[in-house]
């Protein structure tokens, strides 16, 4: 695999979670709704639909977060950013980016330890007495693919290569 085509890997994985982020979202809503009918149609609750829901969510925004940065769909103020010049616009772009990579690189870190300590200790879920560290495992995945787009971000700011990809939606194309 030579070096241009790692941006494209990275966009790849990136869309491959996302549509794992999709899928756990689908299951999601169809064990609530199947927790709803349980619940208050034929009265019989199932405890571990709740925690089924709660765990489902983790994947769905862990994995969603490079593919919205991909796309550009994080929140973004360009209010100010409009008056300067394209180079200092691109400069304060790459600026955001580096701050926005320490964040997803100490998020990405943070979610790895949480996951060790769920596996040295042996943690399960409360209801259906999942290995936690499975649940946990989607924060550093989710971070580290995060910390990769934008890192790809970065790189075809600089180099002005977006050959790999749709068009940007941010600021620094523009």
């Amino acid at each position: 695999m030579g070096l241009r085509n790692i941006p494209a890997g990275i966009e790849r994985l990136t869309e491959l979670l996302a549509r794992i982020a999709g899928l756990a979202l689908i299951g999601m809503m169809l064990v609530v709704c199947y927790g709803v009918v349980m619940r208050y149609v034929l009265r019989s609750p199932v405890a571990w639909a709740n925690e089924f829901a709660r765990f489902s969510f983790l994947p769905v925004v862990a994995f969603g977060l490079a593919y919205a940065l991909q796309q550009g769909a994080h929140v973004a103020t360009d209010f100010f950013i409009r008056a300067f010049s394209g180079g200092t616009r691109k400069g304060l772009y790459l600026f955001s980016a580096a701050l926005f990579f320490s964040y997803s690189v100490i998020s990405c870190w943070a979610g790895w330890r949480l996951a060790s300590i769920a596996f040295a200790k042996g943690l399960y879920s409360d209801e259906a007495e999942i290995p936690l560290v499975l649940i946990l495992a989607v924060i550093p995945i989710g971070f580290l693919a995060l910390s990769l787009q934008v890192i790809v971000q970065m790189w075809e700011a600089v180099s002005g290569d977006s050959s790999q990809r749709r068009p940007s939606k941010t600021l620094h194309s523009k």
